[in-house]
């Protein structure tokens, strides 16, 4: 079994689980980027909607509505397409990535999290992938 190690994020406190994924997309191919580790989030990827219309995601909306709450209480209806990402150029998987105009923050959810085999080293700030 292979395996992938990933620093903590020193960007948050205290230090945080993130995962590099590459997103696939039909405007930039590849585009890499961190994402933080959040079991709360039961969606597969959140970005900042500025990152998604880059991304040209928003050509590959599905016609699902998925619903978010905000942090402060308010419903939001997210914009939601279907793409493949991968990880460490080996392990491929298509999920949802979903945003709003509100949203500024890059996440990996449940949705993503349970197709991984993930260990957690707190003591050691490392986020291991069993591949």
């Amino acid at each position: 079994m292979k395996r992938k190690v990933f620093k903590y994020s020193e960007k948050h406190s205290p230090p945080a689980p993130i995962i590099k994924v590459g997103i696939k997309t039909l405007r930039h191919g590849i585009y890499e980027t961190e994402l933080l580790i959040d079991t709360g989030f039961s969606g597969g990827i959140l970005l900042p909607f500025t990152l998604y219309e880059k991304l040209g995601l928003t050509l590959a909306e599905v016609q699902d509505r998925y619903y978010g709450i905000l942090p402060i209480g308010v419903p939001i209806t997210l914009h939601t397409a279907q793409a493949k990402i991968a990880i460490n150029d080996t392990v491929e998987f298509e999920t949802y990535i979903h945003s709003h105009p509100l949203i500024n923050k890059k996440l990996a959810g449940r949705q993503l999290i349970n197709k991984l085999k993930i260990l957690l080293n707190g003591p050691r700030k490392k986020l291991e992938l069993r591949i």
